[in-house]
């Protein structure tokens, strides 16, 4: 007997789950967010740099192993907003060859099946929605774009204008990053961010930073139908008799197991966990896990540095 029936599940609260949330906040469906940690709360720390990095204070302390057996400390948050706590605020655009057969030294990555058009009024969709700020026609690699982004470039630190104005003397093409800043630099007064030096790496105590969390979750549990429970570790995937439709999932909260069914279960907690509850939900008719009928689940994770 599951503990209770919802439209939707939806399983992580980064980028991606809540975003989703705040999407369907307004539809009136029954929500449900499960997130692995809780909410990061507003402290010193927030802004301690040996703390975060060397201490790795607001990372999770699970170890990891590679195919080797090697330790991993893996560069994860457990948290209500996901990493995106955590990021630079950098938002950019797959580009339209990113969408192409790709041909590099290890083989060949295949064609999407939806190219960067099908994306493309999202992308403004979201841009928005993280207040994105750039500027449009500087980047030579930008597809074509009619709209501007929601707000303006944020300006240079000093020394990378210098960098800027030496590159494009070369006949280059620097070009502001696209940044999901909450900054008014017309008027600091109305700003949320200060432009201080604790940024990128760090959770931003001020709230300054367009992230999953401020932008979207807290937004959408406003809304009646959207529950949000927090520290609810997702153990295990439960499907149809058919195999071919996920309709249950078992969380592990306060130390108790809870079933909750859904009639849509939205798997959004990162690539590597993604993965991980994927193959850990094998049954008679999934014995390699969920979605892996390639064997490939979990096996081509990739980070950038």
């Amino acid at each position: 007997m599951a503990d209770s029936h919802y439209d939707v599940i939806i399983i992580g609260t980064g980028a991606g789950g809540g975003t989703l949330a705040y999407k369907l906040a307004a539809s009136g469906k029954k929500i449900l967010l499960l997130e692995r940690g809780s909410f990061i709360p507003r402290e010193k720390a927030n802004w301690d740099s040996q703390l975060i990095f060397q201490k790795e204070y607001y990372r999770t302390q699970e170890i990891w192993y590679d195919k080797h057996g090697k330790v991993i400390r893996p560069v994860t948050h457990y948290n209500v907003g996901g990493n995106t706590k955590f990021y630079g605020g950098a938002l950019l655009r797959f580009r339209e060859q990113d969408f192409n057969r790709v041909f590099h030294q290890d083989g060949i990555s295949p064609e999407w099946p939806l190219k960067y058009q099908d994306f493309a009024p999202y992308y403004t969709e979201a841009e928005k929605l993280y207040e994105v700020h750039g500027q449009r026609n500087i980047d030579p690699t930008e597809p074509q774009i009619s709209e501007d982004y929601p707000f303006p470039p944020i300006s240079h630190e000093p020394y990378i204008q210098e960098i800027n104005d030496a590159l494009k003397d070369k006949g280059l093409h620097p070009f502001y990053l696209p940044l999901g800043i909450k900054l008014n630099e017309t008027n600091r007064f109305l700003s949320t961010c200060i432009r201080c030096d604790t940024c990128d790496g760090f959770p931003c105590f001020l709230n300054a930073k367009s992230d999953a969390d401020v932008n979207c979750v807290r937004p959408a549990i406003a809304n009646q139908n959207v529950t949000l429970i927090t520290q609810a570790k997702v153990l295990h995937l439960h499907t149809s008799a058919s195999g071919r439709e996920v309709n249950g999932v078992v969380a592990e909260i306060a130390g108790k197991r809870h079933i909750f069914s859904g009639d849509i279960v939205v798997l959004a907690c990162g690539a590597i966990n993604s993965a991980v509850l994927l193959l850990q939900s094998a049954n008679d008719q999934h014995p390699n896990g969920l979605a892996n009928s390639s064997n490939l689940v979990g096996r081509n994770y990739m980070a950038h540095k």
